[in-house]
């Protein structure tokens, strides 16, 4: 019995208990199943995949292209902002431009921003990228190893040491080199996607119709929605007749020295047709590249006519402007210009060319003439009879114009306007 109480008291001794309890933990632990923590997913929304750098080495006072490729992984449009950050020899890190772009959904897009070199700052230069949103909000920057070097030779200093970053000293002390003024074929240029040049539009600014001797406003506006910049980029701009297409008179040319991907030049010109010229309609035709100098994506988009004819005469419709409404219940007014005539009708009709005698009432009535420039109807002539127009031919807008004469007899007739009467609710 003392031996069976011994041998219990060693048994219930603190260290053998705890070895006891250890091992017994130990052998539940590894028959128990295991339980990993769940794997957090990484949603991405935009990504920076790739930098690209026009040249290796290039010359201080010249300019070098960066090329940042974005993705947008997100189902929605994302516009955002583009900048540099760019280690300069001197290791000062600075940010430069400023590119917005829109990020179409689930797709890649390529920013390209021109960055000019001091032409007294040459050494090693590192290029980095960071991501904004409109607002300034910093989304996404280049990770180092993304970023790229460069290295922009001084033509002024005969020697030069090039300086690889990112490696260790070792590394370092090898890659030292001596660097002579080079040849441009020793530069080693990323080739990028041609420009691709086109009107964005030619428009008549103000009013489309104009009078003998006056000018008119045309604008032009040019974009380049290629991948690398064009330069020395020429362009005409002229006008015709409408029914005499081959005979085209040109009014403006010049060249723009540079325009970068995604970049619009407005251009804003005087025009002013002959008086001897007949009047009518007038088209404006713009070219871009007409001799094929650049190497472009599309070849067949440099020519671009105007959006609206301009019409030449010697009345000058003033208002209603194109497509004008007018409220049922307000007031109605028609507003013209000339110089040669002096007695006025306003014709107005459901017919667009003003050839239906049926559908056509003019003000003032009969005989009568008016020597003003502006006409403002009675409520039993506008809108009544204008509604009844509308209500007999089974449409929405009618149009209208002006008749003139002079003391010599002369006869004259304005371009047509189209404008809408806008109903009152019941």
């Amino acid at each position: 019995m003392k031996k069976n109480r011994s041998l219990y008291s060693r048994l219930t001794t603190t260290p053998f208990l705890t070895l006891f309890c250890q091992g017994f933990f130990l052998f539940n632990l590894i028959l128990s199943p295991t339980v990993l923590p769940a794997k957090q997913s990484s949603k991405r929304s935009i990504e920076i995949e790739k930098i690209t750098i026009g040249e290796e080495e290039i010359f201080t006072g010249q300019k070098q292209l960066i090329e940042v490729l974005l993705k947008n992984y997100t189902s929605k449009k994302q516009p955002i902002t583009v900048k540099l950050s760019v280690t300069l020899p001197n290791q000062i890190i600075i940010t430069y431009g400023s590119e917005n772009a829109v990020l179409k959904s689930k797709s890649e897009t390529r920013v390209l921003i021109s960055y000019p070199i001091d032409k007294k700052k040459g050494g090693d230069y590192t290029i980095g990228t960071k991501i904004y949103t409109r607002r300034g909000k910093l989304i996404k920057k280049s990770l180092k190893k993304q970023n790229k070097d460069f290295f922009a030779i001084d033509p002024t200093k005969s020697k030069q040491i090039r300086r690889i970053r990112r490696k260790s000293i070792e590394e370092k002390e090898k890659a030292k080199l001596i660097v002579k003024k080079p040849s441009p074929a020793s530069t080693n240029p990323i080739e990028f996607d041609p420009p691709d040049l086109s009107f964005e539009s030619v428009s008549i600014q103000n009013n489309p119709s104009v009078l003998r001797g006056e000018t008119a406003h045309v604008r032009i506006v040019l974009i380049n929605t290629g991948g690398d910049i064009a330069e020395d980029v020429e362009y005409t701009v002229s006008w015709y007749f409408e029914p005499r297409k081959s005979r085209k008179i040109k009014f403006d040319g010049n060249r723009i020295k540079i325009i970068a991907p995604g970049e619009r030049k407005v251009i804003q010109l005087p025009l002013t047709i002959p008086e001897a010229e007949q009047k009518g309609y007038y088209i404006i035709q713009a070219v871009v590249d007409e001799s094929n100098y650049i190497k472009e994506t599309d070849e067949k988009n440099n020519t671009k006519l105007s959006s609206q004819k301009l019409y030449f005469s010697d009345i000058t419709l003033v208002f209603p402007e194109p497509a004008h409404s007018f409220a049922e219940d307000g007031r109605f007014l028609f507003q013209w210009i000339s110089k040669k005539y002096n007695q006025f009708k306003i014709q107005i009709s459901s017919d667009e060319k003003f050839l239906d005698q049926e559908q056509i009432f003019e003000l003032p009535k009969g005989d009568k003439w008016e020597s003003a420039h502006i006409i403002k109807p009675l409520i039993g002539e506008m809108p009544a009879m204008g509604i009844g127009l509308m209500e007999s031919y089974n449409t929405d807008h009618l149009f209208w114009r002006v008749r003139a004469q002079n003391s010599q007899g002369d006869m004259a007739e304005s371009s047509i306007r189209e404008f809408y009467i806008k109903f009152k609710a019941n």
